[in-house]
């Protein structure tokens, strides 16, 4: 191969490489329940049955656990029981 051949092929690969890169219009991925223990989950039973129910609609066996040291369970002493489905 010549010089002038050699250019061209460089310049050629470095426009297609260059073509590839992009940003996509997708919307951001929503935020990941796992990775922490919401604030709606200390602070109500019925955020915490919310937050527990999420858990049980997802797959977990691949991920990491959750970090629970900011968790505080809510201590209610003016509400009745729920019942267990």
């Amino acid at each position: 191969m010549n010089k002038p051949q050699l250019y061209a092929l460089f310049a050629s690969t470095s426009l297609l490489l260059g073509a590839c890169g992009g940003g996509g219009d997708s919307p951001a991925p929503p935020p990941d329940p796992l990775a922490a223990v919401p604030r709606s989950a200390s602070q109500s039973a019925d955020g915490m049955v919310a937050y527990l129910s999420t858990l049980g609609g997802m797959q977990s066996e691949t991920r990491e656990p959750v970090d629970i040291a900011s968790f505080n369970p809510p201590k209610p002493d003016d509400t009745e029981p729920k019942p267990v489905p």
